[in-house]
């Protein structure tokens, strides 16, 4: 049982601990905040203009690359939940209510709803949850002002 705990403390630190963290913190900030821009710079740039063919691949690597890193982060998330609130009751409820959980789900369920669904009726309903991915941008914000703070400590 305490090397579980230590576990998840540890996947907590590099989730949440930002650029002011370990290493594997810092690493796993920059990658996030990477990967967020690119993929909201190249799911604009595809409202745009219709990508060429090697451009799609990258597009599309980039999209799935940032789809698996907001998953992991949604499901390790929801592991450490009750070492995040070990004073709440439910800490996994607590955890799906917290904003930025919002804004990753609502971030990937687009891509999940078109991969179960796959069915040209539901592409309106894809199209706006791909535009409430843009919301991205609020955890690239939230990871520029945690790197803000930490140059100042």
């Amino acid at each position: 049982m305490e090397k579980k705990n230590k576990l998840k403390h540890t996947v907590l630190e590099v989730m949440e601990g930002g650029l002011r963290g370990s290493l594997g913190a810092r690493l796993f900030s920059w990658v996030a905040f990477i990967l967020i821009l690119w993929s909201n710079t190249f799911m604009v740039l595809s409202w745009i203009e219709e990508p060429g063919e090697k451009l799609a691949i990258v597009f599309e690597v980039v999209e799935i690359a940032t789809i698996a890193l907001f998953t992991a982060e949604v499901v390790l998330g929801c592991w450490t939940a009750d070492i995040r609130f070990p004073e709440d009751d439910h800490p996994r409820a607590k955890f799906f209510r917290q904003p930025m959980t919002v804004i990753a789900v609502l971030a990937i369920l687009p891509f999940y709803l078109d991969l179960i669904l796959q069915d040209s009726r539901f592409d309106a309903v894809t199209d706006v949850m791909q535009m409430l991915a843009l919301l991205h941008l609020v955890k690239a914000w939230e990871i520029m002002h945690s790197a803000g703070e930490s140059s100042s400590d």
